[in-house]
């Protein structure tokens, strides 16, 4: 049932009726099918405000988490787009069909594509276009970026002419991996389609000059702020459902000013509210009235990744007590400044939560676990972690002796491998370091840039990495810890381990999916294959007024987002 999907959606020749016949749109340059109707929707923006701007919005680079939403969402599409509904986890975006080629062995897809799709700026989309986005994650140099996106597999791109029973010569594109992939449909969402002529040789400009063939166009892509606004196009009725005229997503870098326009009604979400405003501003009476607020937890994980099949912390034992002495409420407190999810996994469970601001107008800063808020770890944690870490040492024979773990073979030595960027990363490793060497473990720094530590670590050869895990809300685990994955840096071998990766991949309905996640996290535990050092949390706060709001990736759906029609007396 998963391999065999077969993905169906078209435009059909009634929207083209519709164009013929229609008189009352006032024609411009541009083909028929992109002329703007603001008015269907009203003329006002849904405005958000964020921390930070990303750098680019180029779909064919790494991209940040609010460009990856604004390029998933509303500028570019791939040949699908990733569902939630269940199996196959894709469903149609460019392409109008997309058939898993079973007879090979589920190795390679097949995608239709029709004609009369368009770019933002009229251009008909070619087969040329997908061909050479496609072909750019195939590019030796992209294979960082193709193992992030669970890509690493990918093998080739061809034109064929389609199925037997379905041929359209040189419109059909294969997409083919040297293994069998259940999640293709899933997988190849991430390859976004753009313009061959408007980003070949001119890569630099297309970052801030996008065009895509999504349900909105780029207008402003300014330092200050990000402006979209609406397609509506006749010849794909389903993508002009989109309820907004217009989004921008605009720069507030201070937390006061951010609650100052949320509450001036100038933005509709606040990304982020600033630690210091939690819970005094946001337990205001007047709060719970107009806004909603939401514990959100990107999918992102700062942590301790072991070599499990060489060196001293190949011992279960030995790196338990390393976990239990890290200083997570020091880092928390001195480093993040803002308490975190505890979990004991990189595998992110934590789906977007309401926050209850009338429980917050009366609760501490201390206290704000009863509004399902996180509240600070307690620093005597981290000394019950150094005492307890003390004593298995001793219990494996580590005794210390002149501040100095030692056996009859030698001392603890164990390295620390990071990239030694200055900033935050340099003070979680201080912190780390400084327990570790507390407790007698000798804790050198290696230290170069990432591709070569990579490099280093696919060979086996470290003992600890510092590193940042930066995932999908329902990320594919098994590169990363199957017995078979090509990114499975700490060499982990564990059956249980690969039965509970290979049953989310066959997963199919969302249940199934969810547990087979509990049991990854579950079992990644025990086996201490990593220390999560902190896992994110912070709150959103969300207008009344905003309507359709869904989550991915712990950020709001940017092409479900309506605006309720502002009503002066309702919002006081």
């Amino acid at each position: 049932m998963l391999i065999g999907a077969l993905l169906t959606a078209s435009c059909g020749a009634e929207s083209r009726e519709k164009l013929a016949t229609r008189t009352d749109i006032e024609t411009s340059s541009e083909p028929i099918g992109f002329q703007q109707i603001a008015s269907l929707a009203g003329s006002e923006n849904l405005s958000i405000a964020v921390r930070q701007l990303p750098r680019s919005l180029d779909p064919l680079g790494d991209l940040e988490p609010w460009a990856a939403r604004a390029a998933d969402d509303l500028v570019f599409e791939g040949l699908t787009r990733r569902s939630e509904k269940g199996a196959p986890w894709g469903e149609p975006a460019l392409a109008d069909r997309c058939v898993v080629d079973i007879e090979h062995g589920g190795r390679a897809v097949n995608c239709h594509i029709p004609r009369e799709r368009y770019f933002h700026d009229g251009q008909e989309v070619e087969v040329a276009d997908v061909v050479y986005s496609l072909e750019f994650w195939l590019d030796r140099r992209r294979a960082s970026l193709r193992h992030r996106h669970g890509l690493g597999g990918l093998k080739s791109i061809e034109v064929v002419d389609g199925p037997r029973e379905d041929r359209d010569q040189g419109r059909w594109v294969r997409v083919g991996f040297s293994r069998a992939e259940p999640l293709i449909l899933e997988l190849i969402a991430a390859m976004k389609i753009v313009p061959r002529r408007r980003r070949r040789g001119r890569e630099n400009e297309f970052r801030t000059s996008p065009v895509g063939t999504g349900p909105m166009r780029v207008t402003t892509l300014s330092s200050e702020r990000w402006i979209f606004e609406r397609v509506d196009d006749w010849l794909r009725p389903e993508r002009s459902a989109i309820a907004l005229a217009g989004l921008e997503l605009r720069q507030v870098n201070d937390g006061a000013q951010g609650l100052t326009l949320a509450r001036r009604g100038e933005v509709h979400i606040l990304d982020r509210v600033a630690q210091t405003h939690i819970p005094v501003e946001l337990g205001k009476p007047a709060m719970h009235a107009r806004f909603e607020a939401w514990l959100v937890s990107p999918p992102r994980f700062d942590c301790l990744l072991y070599n499990m099949a060489n060196g001293l912390q190949a011992g279960p034992r030995l790196r338990r007590a390393l976990d239990a002495a890290i200083p997570r409420a020091a880092l928390e407190r001195d480093v993040y400044a803002a308490p975190g999810l505890t979990v004991r996994a990189p595998v992110d469970l934590h789906d977007p939560a309401p926050i209850d601001l009338k429980t917050l107008i009366d609760a501490r800063s201390d206290d704000q676990g009863r509004a399902g808020l996180p509240n600070w770890l307690d620093p005597i944690d981290d000394e019950h972690g150094r005492i307890g870490a003390a004593l298995t040492l001793d219990t494996l024979g580590w005794k210390l002796e002149r501040e100095v773990r030692r056996k009859p073979g030698g001392n603890l030595r164990l390295a620390l491998m990071w990239d030694g960027r200055t900033g935050r990363a340099e003070r979680v490793s201080k912190a780390i370091r400084g327990q570790w060497r507390a407790l007698g473990i000798q804790t050198p720094e290696a230290t170069a840039t990432w591709n070569y530590l990579m490099t280093l670590m696919g060979r086996g050869e470290f003992d600890i990495a510092m590193m940042r895990m930066t995932q999908h809300t329902d990320a594919d685990l098994y590169p990363y810890f199957h017995s078979r994955g090509e990114l499975n840096l700490a060499g982990v071998a564990d059956g249980e381990l690969d039965r509970a990766l290979e049953s989310y991949r066959t997963a199919v309905g969302q249940a199934e999916r969810r547990a087979a996640k509990e049991d990854v996290a579950e079992r990644l535990s025990k086996l201490q294959v990593a220390s999560v050092l902190y896992a994110p949390a912070h709150v959103m706060l969300v207008a009344r007024r905003v309507r359709g709001l869904e989550f991915e990736d712990d950020l709001p759906r940017l092409d479900k987002l309506g605006l309720e029609a502002y009503r002066p007396n309702a919002w006081q």
